[in-house]
């Protein structure tokens, strides 16, 4: 798989529409040659499929049966798992970078394998599915959530613990349905995406905290201090939710495709040869032909087929320091764990105090500082952005509006999906360090110790 993942339903619109299309052209040819004068042609096909339909026709219905199993399997398996919404409160004094908060990540990756029967005669399992949020609720602070499933609460709790030993953790409401339930109305109005890569093809990295430094001292530049200060800015009326789904992607499925495209982006030539059976028959056919050419005298022919291509050397040099760079880059992202990633924002509020120049510009150009045109950026995908125009403009864009919030109410992987690994999720969501003086962050006032080992007890 490419940095990139092509959803399933997107996969079985294609089928769909292929096998529509299909029967379309099937009938028009069939209407075509039963009213000419060859209509025998069309009698003659016709008892050919009449009388292997059985072999023909389960094949696209095993493939659209095994579709709607797995994603009617996937909604009953998540609807039945109980999730918690987390509440994270940083300590007042953070000297640490992002970097610790790759371990958080990494230590929720917890893939498992659901065995022969789990996926095929019971409801599939899927990966557990965490839910990173930052959001601004009307009460002009600045909150840090994770959604999880119930059995998977001490696991995040104590890898948070682990890194900050002085946060504070509290199971709270969900806050998005402090919020009007039917949005928008005459009184709110909504602006949301989901985010997607530009490059969706390589496995090409956004741009890292570890690429926000200052040229002078050298001091890291907290990549949040942007998006902070732009939730700073919301009025009571006002609300801004950043939300980063992930769950665990098996190395195998993406790490050898994105290992082709790093190859392919340094222009490496892959090393051709030849099946079993050109080996079987190239030398067979070679010898047939070469036979007139003997008893005439004539030089002697051979295919090409019968011989490996030796691969073709590859010099790192070649490459300019910025293609380089590119693939330096690349490499990183692969050498560590990976996470099936949607993301995406939402700005909402009362109509007499919604600015889009405010939660929508700022807020994408909060998120633009993590992109790099040499490497990958985040953008909005149009088929999810809440926008319309030409015909019926008026009820599409109230429909994106309603789904936009309802997708992220429900945690729902609806959309686009990309691998993105610790590094750039730490770089996305990690507490901001004591560099950020922001207000509107909530953060511990007071320490709290264990009591005394020796204190005495009733």
């Amino acid at each position: 798989m490419s940095a990139a993942k092509r959803k399933p339903e997107k996969e079985y619109r294609n089928f769909i529409f292929s096998l529509i299309g299909g029967g379309v052209l099937l009938f028009s040819a069939g209407y075509f040659f039963i009213n000419s004068k060859d209509s025998v042609l069309f009698i003659y096909a016709w008892k050919i499929i009449s009388n292997l339909w059985w072999i023909i026709l389960p094949i696209p219905l095993w493939k659209i049966f095994m579709t709607a199993w797995e994603e009617y399997g996937g909604f009953a398996f998540g609807s039945r798992q109980e999730s918690v919404c987390l509440e994270f409160i940083p300590p007042q004094d953070v000297e640490k970078s992002p970097q610790i908060v790759e371990s958080i990540f990494s230590g929720v990756h917890t893939w498992s394998k659901p065995n022969l029967f789990e996926k095929y005669c019971t409801w599939r399992p899927l990966q557990d599915k965490f839910s990173f949020e930052i959001a601004s609720v009307g009460d002009e602070s600045v909150h840090f959530f994770v959604r999880c499933p119930k059995p998977a609460r001490d696991l995040v709790e104590a890898q948070i613990y682990a890194q900050y030993p002085d946060a504070e953790i509290f199971e709270v409401d969900d806050y998005t349905k402090q919020s009007p339930i039917n949005l928008p109305n005459k009184d709110w109005d909504v602006w949301g995406t989901v985010l997607k890569f530009h490059d969706e093809e390589n496995p090409k990295p956004i741009r890292t905290y570890k690429n926000f430094k200052e040229d002078v001292t050298g001091n890291m530049i907290d990549p949040l201090g942007s998006l902070v200060e732009i939730m700073n800015k919301m009025t009571r009326n006002e609300q801004f939710w950043l939300q980063i789904i992930i769950s665990p992607q098996e190395e195998k499925k993406w790490i050898p495709p994105a290992k082709e495209k790093i190859d392919e982006f340094c222009g490496k030539k892959k090393k051709e040869a030849s099946n079993g059976i050109s080996k079987i028959f190239s030398p067979i056919a070679d010898l047939v032909g070469n036979i007139p050419r003997a008893f005439m005298g004539q030089d002697l022919q051979f295919s090409e087929a019968a011989e490996e291509k030796e691969e073709t050397a590859f010099n790192v040099n070649q490459l300019t320091p910025v293609q380089q760079k590119v693939v330096e880059e690349m490499e990183r992202k692969i050498s560590k764990v990976g996470f099936d990633t949607t993301m995406r924002f939402v700005y909402l509020g009362r109509r007499v105090d919604f600015n889009k120049a405010k939660g929508v510009a700022g807020g994408m150009g909060a998120i633009k500082q993590f992109n790099d045109n040499n490497l990958n950026s985040l953008i909005p995908d149009n088929r999810t952005k809440t926008f319309a125009n030409y015909y019926f403009a008026e009820p599409r864009l109230k429909f994106r509006q309603r789904k936009i919030v309802n997708d992220f109410r429900g945690r729902d992987r609806a959309g686009i999906s990309y691998i993105m690994n610790p590094e750039e999720l730490a770089t996305l969501f990690h507490f901001p360090d004591m560099s950020v003086k922001s207000s509107a962050i909530r953060r511990v006032e007071a320490k709290k110790s264990e009591a005394p080992a020796n204190l005495p007890m009733e």
